[in-house]
């Protein structure tokens, strides 16, 4: 008996998760509003009246992916934060965590997330939210950039506005190459952090 309900769990977290893919290429593709459960359902092979066993709604949905969204950024700070390094390094591995974070995902989240901040179907309460949460990673990247000054490896500025234009940059990339736009065959975050450098 514990072995069906273990298995039956695990069908339901795949099929959550196919569900969920299916959604986050279309909101990206479609815009949120414009995307039916049919879409999705159709989109993820299952039957449309199928995804309502595992969501209530669309808004479900897209509620369970900005979830999803937010809290990927935070994890990939959390680990590169977690390593004894300098405080210049550890912004190096922020930026090479970023690009190396399985690509295909991370080009959806930063489509997503624009998407999300521009689109009238979104409330301002939602996006309220979002912008909270990102502020709190801007704040930390900032304290790097704040401690790197100290150290003598960055220029001079408010770190939080520099902590902005290295996200920006970082994102804008991700999102260029995601229409088809490609300026160097790999990234590179020394590439990235040679425009906030201390000049001698």
């Amino acid at each position: 008996m514990a072995r069906n309900v273990e298995k039956d769990q695990e069908l339901r977290k795949e099929r959550c998760q196919q569900i969920l893919a299916a959604a986050v290429e279309l909101f990206v593709k479609k815009g949120v509003a414009a995307t039916k459960i049919s879409d999705i359902a159709a989109k993820a092979g299952i039957s449309h009246g199928l995804v309502y066993n595992y969501f209530r709604s669309k808004e479900e949905i897209y509620l369970s992916l900005l979830e999803t969204n937010l809290n990927s950024f935070q994890w990939l700070l959390d680990e590169a934060l977690a390593e004894p390094l300098s405080a210049y390094d550890k912004l190096l591995r922020v930026l090479d965590r970023l690009y190396a974070w399985r690509w295909e995902e991370a080009k959806f989240h930063h489509l997503f997330m624009e998407q999300l901040m521009m689109s009238d179907s979104v409330s301002e309460e939602l996006q309220q939210s979002v912008q909270v949460k990102s502020l709190e990673s801007l704040d930390r990247v900032a304290a790097l950039f704040s401690e790197a000054q100290a150290d003598g490896m960055l220029r001079e500025g408010d770190p939080r506005e520099l902590a902005f234009y290295l996200l920006t940059l970082a994102q804008a990339s991700l999102i260029a190459e995601s229409r088809g736009l490609q300026f160097r065959s790999e990234h590179s975050p020394h590439h990235v952090m040679r425009f906030f450098l201390k000049q001698p």
